[in-house]
């Protein structure tokens, strides 16, 4: 495992498909066949989020981040049962969260 550079991301130009795929693919993992709804919009320092609602669960929020080329819908805050699997990246790598908050990349 190590520490990566992680960037939000601030211009989608065309890749809230593949957004939501990854948002769709963190909750099946976790609760197949279960009804995802996105909805994207800017936070507070001009990054991208994604609100999820699944169906009978509280909305949760994700982060677009960039780790080289790769995009990840980063949870906030990441689940404290999802730091063991982390989330799948873009291009099939695996991150999670450090004890202290830092991305770290499980799996190339």
């Amino acid at each position: 495992m190590e520490v990566v550079d992680a960037v939000e991301v601030t211009e989608l130009a065309g890749e809230q498909a593949l957004l939501r795929q990854l948002v769709h693919a963190a909750f099946a993992e976790r609760l197949p066949d279960v009804a995802v709804m996105c909805d994207f919009h800017r936070g507070w320092n001009g990054g991208w989020r994604v609100r999820a609602s699944a169906s009978g669960k509280p909305p949760l929020e994700f982060a677009v981040l960039r780790v080289d080329q790769e995009l990840l819908a980063w949870p906030i805050p990441f689940p404290a049962g999802w730091r063991t699997r982390g989330v799948a990246g873009s291009l099939g790598g695996r991150y999670g969260v450090s004890p202290h908050g830092d991305v770290l990349r499980l799996s190339p």
